[in-house]
């Protein structure tokens, strides 16, 4: 199934040069535009397409679903699906609908609630490349505090031999971690009772994705031998608890065509681009969506039409005498264990509450994060294509 592209669409590119300078711009009429996120690949079908409205650029990013519109992808032969609405905002093709294939031509056509029409141009489904690997090393990094360095796993991807030299791809790549609670639970609270908990370490090992771990582009005109080796992706760190146990990193490359990769690295330069607004004015980013009837209209997004291959590779937890970790730990404190003494005074909006014991049987109520994993955004469900060694 194909996993849509989640990324944040900025309305503004923040170029720095030299000499630094606040600028603030007016951009009332770039707010509760149209944004469009999706693609069609050669990954078998159902596709997702979603719709949704801008946020203003002073408030937090926030899914305003566009509901009701009516999207249709084409192919350059005739051949259409109209996409159904499975939940608001998001349109989904049939599982045994159109499917992507090499060669062929596809573009995106949304008709909206106010009658406007939108399109893209077609666009040709390249041929995937594949990759030949993806891999990990071990790395430090300097960092501003002379006393502190930074370790961690640096992933790299190595591709095979394109056919030909005009060739660009994107990467997406997405991490998995499976990460554990400090402490056991003893006692749980609730209801005015306190009680043995049943399954002191089921709520002690979790797993979490990561969504957002940004994309990456490589053009490989102007590479002698079209291919692509020793490739930097994500580098993750032990300052967090993401490689204390095991992780997992999906790597999805997508062959895509000249002007979707300008696309996709203009929006890469704009998205590692740090502080405030500088001296050059900033500029729209635009994508490859359009109103037919109205090249004046604007809005955002992009329907990426590309090949794909993918491959899933798991670490461990570095070897200790080759890495420093940096996460925080819990402890227990004093007044962990006069927390404990108060526990009685709890109200219903605070249960159910856990409680721990150390190595003398004493009990104490630290912080929930420190026993109950999902409250630092987990799951206790495994994956399914998790893997333990």
């Amino acid at each position: 199934m194909i996993k849509y592209l989640k990324i944040t669409i900025l309305l503004l590119a923040v170029i720095t040069q030299s000499c630094i300078e606040k600028y603030f711009p007016d951009i009332k009429d770039y707010q509760t535009l149209l944004v469009v996120d999706g693609m069609l690949t050669s990954d078998p079908s159902p596709y997702t397409i979603t719709l949704s409205l801008s946020s203003p650029a002073d408030k937090p990013p926030n899914m305003i679903p566009y509901q009701g519109a009516t999207v249709v992808v084409i192919d350059n032969f005739g051949n259409k699906e109209v996409f159904n609405e499975t939940e608001p905002g998001t349109y989904v093709s049939s599982p045994d609908g159109m499917q992507g294939t090499a060669g062929r031509e596809y573009k995106l056509s949304i008709h909206t609630s106010d009658g406007k029409v939108y399109e893209s141009p077609f666009q040709e489904l390249k041929a995937a490349i594949g990759i030949s690997t993806v891999y990990a090393e071990i790395e430090s990094w300097a960092t501003e505090d002379e006393y502190h360095t930074l370790f961690g796993y640096q992933f790299y991807v190595d591709t095979e031999t394109a056919a030909t030299d005009s060739t660009y791809l994107m990467w997406l790549a997405k991490g998995t971690y499976k990460y554990r609670a400090d402490f056991l639970i003893r006692y749980i609270y609730d209801n005015r009772r306190l009680s043995l908990f049943p399954k002191p370490d089921s709520l002690r090992i979790c797993y979490h994705t990561d969504y957002n771990n940004g994309f990456f582009t490589a053009n490989l005109t102007k590479l002698s031998l079209p291919t692509v080796t020793h490739f930097p992706l994500n580098y993750v760190t032990t300052d967090t608890r993401k490689i204390s146990l095991r992780y997992s990193m999906l790597v999805e490359q997508y062959t895509i065509d000249e002007h979707a990769f300008t696309f996709y690295e203009q929006l890469s330069d704009i998205n590692t681009e740090q502080g405030v607004l500088y001296a050059q004015q900033p500029y729209q980013l635009k994508g490859n969506m359009q109103n037919i009837n109205d090249q004046d209209d604007v809005l955002l997004g992009y329907f990426l039409v590309a090949g794909i291959d993918k491959k899933r590779i798991f670490v461990n937890r570095p070897p200790s005498d080759q890495v420093e970790f940096h996460y925080s730990i819990c402890v227990l404190d004093g007044a962990d264990y006069l927390a404990y003494g108060d526990i009685f005074m709890s109200g219903p909006s605070q249960w159910p509450l856990y409680v721990t014991t150390d190595s003398d049987n004493r009990r104490a109520l630290p912080d929930q994060r420190c026993m109950d994993c999902r409250l630092k955004g987990g799951t206790t469900e495994k994956p399914d294509f998790w893997v333990d060694e």
